[in-house]
């Protein structure tokens, strides 16, 4: 028997406006099936065989929770944590740690929270699995708070790096952490390439929930301080508007900038986990697959004389693609989307005139 338990924190907010028009504000990116199956859906399976069904939550956004219960039914109706407004992943990830002791009845000094972002893939979930497993011994055993990095394949400049010092102590595969260092220009990208020893920052945590709230109070004091109250208010009347009004006090900061950065018991463990960020059209190709020509393609489609396109139609009408190169063609009930692939980072900025336009939003 195992001296700590371990529960699993899927983050399942935001609006993934980078996938516009597919992901829209009254039905985001992670509740999307691609074929067959919701990004969220995916994570949940992904992480079953590790973590109980009734040790996880899913942290989503206000008024989102019905669609978590639809996507997947086996989680207990407890489980899913509706934030009043999104606040970036420090308060999700800290709100969570609240939840896991009064929802979960876990203790915080023997639980071990593993955070995922429900957007990523990873196509070796057995080494994934075993990694967490590790990961979930260092975190208690040494009471560190340990972050997956992933062993970069290009000097991409759309993730945050970690610079892996010297292996811990007594162990083979977790190592210090030197720094975190934001999305870099491309020169250096390559250097972080070169130098052998940075990682992509996956955005997946394991550490013990007192180590987790111990960090909050040191580096995130106003978030600690509201997080208590939030706490000491569960169960009570008045607990969701004590809630919304914690929540309305906090900064929108991310758990990297706010305590992984600054943290002085941090460890990396490396990882070849055929992982991925779902974060724009491009990188949809990996789940979706291509064809002989390099077509990736979901839907009623038809490519002709066409090279590397993503093509995704979400309607009953074909799409037909002739003569067509690196282009993205997104086609759903509510709006068209054709551009350059090239120009993927700017469909957050449409998307987000698109909502202020008032299109596309079901919420209204």
């Amino acid at each position: 028997m195992s001296d700590f338990d371990i529960y699993a924190v899927i983050m399942a907010g935001g609006r993934g406006r980078r996938l516009w028009p597919l992901s829209t504000p009254s039905r985001p990116k992670q509740f999307i099936e691609v074929n067959g199956k919701s990004l969220l859906s995916r994570t949940f399976t992904r992480i079953s065989p590790l973590v109980n069904p009734e040790n996880v939550l899913v942290v989503t956004n206000k008024g989102k929770g019905g669609l978590v219960e639809e996507d997947l039914p086996e989680l207990p109706e407890e489980n899913i944590i509706e934030e009043p407004m999104g606040k970036n992943t420090a308060p999700c990830i800290g709100l969570s740690a609240v939840y896991s002791r009064e929802v979960l009845g876990l203790d915080d000094d023997n639980s071990i929270m593993v955070v995922l972002p429900a957007d990523h893939l990873v196509g070796r979930e057995k080494r994934f699995r075993e990694l967490l497993d590790l990961a979930a011994g260092v975190a208690f055993r040494r009471e560190k708070l340990v972050t997956l990095g992933i062993k970069p394949t290009r000097p991409a400049t759309g993730y945050g790096y970690i610079e892996a010092g010297d292996r811990l102590d007594g162990e083979e595969v977790p190592r210090e952490v030197i720094s975190f260092t934001e999305k870099p220009d491309s020169a250096t990208a390559e250097e972080f390439l070169a130098a052998g020893n940075y990682y992509w920052n996956s955005g997946t945590f394991i550490w013990r929930t007192d180590q987790l709230l111990d960090g909050l109070n040191r580096h995130m004091t106003g978030l600690s301080r509201g997080l208590k109250n939030i706490r000491e208010a569960l169960g009570e009347p008045g607990a969701d508007a004590k809630l919304k009004d914690e929540y309305e006090k906090f900064s929108s900061t991310s758990i990297d900038y706010g305590l992984m950065e600054k943290a002085d018991n941090r460890a990396v463990i490396p990882a070849s986990v055929d992982w991925s960020d779902l974060g724009d059209w491009p990188s949809f190709e990996k789940l979706l697959g291509s064809d002989d020509s390099g077509n990736s393609c979901q839907g009623e489609v038809i490519c002709q004389k066409s090279e590397d396109n993503i093509v995704f139609n979400d309607t009953g009408k074909p799409v037909v693609a002739l003569g067509l190169t690196d282009t993205v063609i997104v086609n759903t009930p509510e709006s068209l989307l054709v551009m350059d692939r090239g120009r993927a980072q700017e469909v957050k900025r449409i998307a987000k005139e698109m909502e202020e336009r008032g299109e596309n939003n079901n919420d209204s």
